[in-house]
């Protein structure tokens, strides 16, 4: 039996620490790594547990893979059963993990584009003492709409309960109560929701009910003070769409960590948008990310090996 793990650019090799830790949990195990740049078939075909997201063209022909865990907390692309070899195939994601340091990346975005740094960062760069300023916002006492109640949803939630915000929160599951927010709505009021927020906060997956949610008519009925921030997936906002609503002032400012396309290619117009801050899908990097996800692995690996139950599932029928 053999566990693989996909080293890839964004966390590097595991430290031998940590690959350790993952055979002491499973020594029946042959544990093995490869990096992802040029992963082939050859590299999986006889591996049991794959940890790290495999090309989905190469899925069809591992038949053995019984369990892959993505070291993301999004399963874009790997929702779909037919593109596995084996159809009884488990696959977790790491969710849990990344809801402090990208929280951390959101608060940064909404100050920087509500204080006007990104105007006084290009100052800086030609020696500009300027005396001028954009308009400023306060995000104290706003409005805002978090889509997407998950880790990252909750964790962002809870950093903006010192702003004195009022907060409301999309998603699809309405039922239960919310540990800190007390206006939680169907992802059906999106459009009666959205004149309401000062700032939208997308924490959402991506997957077909997601796909350009935000895109002319949303931008036409949001404020013209909003500022939108993106750490879900770039497919949740139409590109174009968006950079027309910031030239054209419907909008006030967007903080993206995701673009569609992605990466972003360097002649496309939204990198000269107005008040727009883009980061390169870097904000669940944290010097202890890589642990933390290790740790949601390893946890999930005592219950594989000793037959309990796994959590983290992907919901092939819902998409995410």
């Amino acid at each position: 039996m053999k566990i693989t793990i996909i080293n890839d650019y964004f966390f590097g090799e595991l430290s031998d620490d940590l690959m350790t830790r993952i055979k002491n949990v499973a020594p029946d195990y042959v544990v093995t790594s490869v990096q992802r740049e040029g992963v082939a078939v050859d590299d999986l075909v006889d591996s049991d547990i794959v940890f790290g997201r495999i090309p989905p063209e190469i899925l069809k022909h591992l038949k053995n893979l019984k369990w892959m865990h993505l070291g993301s907390a999004g399963a874009d692309g790997l929702t779909d059963i037919s593109i596995y070899g084996n159809d009884s195939v488990i696959v977790t994601k790491s969710s849990g993990t990344f809801g402090i340091p990208i929280s951390e990346h959101i608060m940064g975005m909404m100050i920087s584009l509500s204080r006007g740094f990104t105007y006084y960062h290009k100052k800086q760069l030609t020696n500009e003492w300027c005396e001028t300023f954009p308009e400023f916002h306060n995000i104290h006492g706003s409005t805002v709409l978090i889509i997407g109640l998950g880790d990252i949803g909750t964790e962002v939630s809870k950093h903006l309960a010192g702003f004195g915000c009022k907060i409301i929160g999309l998603r699809r599951n309405i039922s239960k109560p919310h540990e800190t927010i007390e206006d939680i709505r169907p992802i059906s009021k999106l459009h009666e929701s959205l004149p309401e927020a000062d700032y939208i906060i997308i924490c959402a997956p991506g997957t077909t009910e997601t796909n350009k949610m935000f895109s002319h008519d949303e931008f036409d009925i949001m404020k013209s003070r909003a500022i939108i921030i993106n750490v879900g997936r770039g497919m949740i906002i139409d590109s174009d769409a968006l950079t027309v609503a910031l030239n054209d002032g419907k909008i006030a400012g967007a903080g993206l960590d995701v673009t569609d396309p992605e990466p972003l290619p360097n002649d496309h117009p939204l990198w000269q948008a107005k008040n727009v801050l883009i980061t390169p899908h870097v904000s669940a990097a944290s010097q202890l990310t890589t642990q933390r996800r290790v740790n949601i692995f390893i946890d999930l690996l005592t219950r594989f090996v000793t037959g309990n139950e796994m959590y983290n599932t992907v919901d092939f029928d819902a998409g995410y």
